[in-house]
């Protein structure tokens, strides 16, 4: 019967891959071409709507321009893609492949990508409690202190030696005493050495800490200048075997030099060089050293 056979559904569904503008074999070699049957009839009579094979066969010239049907057999012309007969695929080449779709991160990638983006969060908001939390530590005050262990500011101030003794003196008048008694009409001279070896060395009745010592030349314009002055000096404490040396100006102004001391009992002062002596007018220099005052400064113990 009619539709009961399968290759009826294939003829309709590849009935359009039939290209009417190309013309039949027959045409192009110049011959008429045979009448086309509208159907083959089966015994019982009907027309079934196969297309005889017959209509296909083709001379050996006409080979090049047909092909033949991998499933079925039936040979169609070389332009078709699929067989007329039974539609299947005729070329063997390989189908042309889709470009491959752009890379896809997988499920398991997009869960690592948001595990990082929320280790990468929770360690910026561990990062800025550390700061503000380390800022507001720094702003209290420590309280776990007691008045026991709170560093007290260290206060310095004059401290007076008890006695005073140089290397040599010019008079009982001009005693190395002079030196610490605040008085800034006498001074201290030695015996004319004009200061060779001179020394000085000053005692405290405790231990003291000096930071600091003021050299105070004399005041007076013409003495001053008609007297030899200390100009090279070596500083050393009993309680640091540590020699300070030091230069001092050739100036009547107060001079300040840094000690470093912790328990003194004794500093001594070693002359190395001396500022000339000068005439003044008439008046010849002298051939002492003189030096009107010496400050201590520093923390009594």
């Amino acid at each position: 019967m009619q539709g009961d056979d399968p290759n009826d559904q294939f003829d309709e569904l590849f009935e359009p891959f039939e290209l009417d503008a190309t013309p039949p074999p027959s045409e192009m070699s110049g011959q008429a071409a045979p009448p086309t049957p509208s159907g083959m009839v089966d015994d019982a009579g009907h027309v079934t709507g196969e297309i005889p094979t017959q209509q296909h066969v083709t001379t050996t010239s006409e080979d090049a321009n047909v092909i033949a049907c991998p499933s079925c057999g039936v040979r169609n012309p070389a332009f078709n893609h699929h067989c007329e007969r039974c539609g299947s695929r005729l070329s063997q080449d390989p189908m042309p492949i889709a470009a491959s779709p752009t890379g896809r991160s997988s499920a398991g990638g997009r869960a690592l990508g948001v595990l990082a983006a929320v280790v990468l969060i929770v360690a910026l908001v561990a990062l800025m409690m550390n700061i503000f939390r380390g800022g507001d530590d720094a702003a209290l005050p420590d309280t776990s202190s007691t008045s026991s262990t709170t560093t007290q500011p260290v206060i310095v101030s004059e401290i007076f030696p008890t006695s005073a003794k140089a290397s040599s003196e010019l008079s009982e008048a001009f005693g190395a005493a002079n030196l610490i008694d605040g008085d800034p009409e006498t001074r201290w001279n030695d015996d004319g050495l004009r200061g060779a070896g001179a020394w000085l060395e000053f005692t405290f009745g405790t231990p003291v800490q000096i930071t600091e010592l003021e050299f105070q030349n004399v005041t007076d314009n013409e003495a001053f200048r008609r007297n030899y002055k200390i100009q090279g000096y070596t500083i050393t404490v009993n309680d640091l075997n540590v020699p300070i040396s030091g230069r001092l100006l050739n100036s009547s102004e107060p001079q300040r030099v840094r000690v470093a001391s912790v328990d003194t009992i004794t500093l001594r002062i070693d002359v190395t060089t001396t500022h000339l002596a000068e005439p003044v007018g008439e008046n010849p220099p002298f051939d002492e050293l003189a030096l009107q005052e010496i400050r201590f400064f520093g923390v009594e113990k």
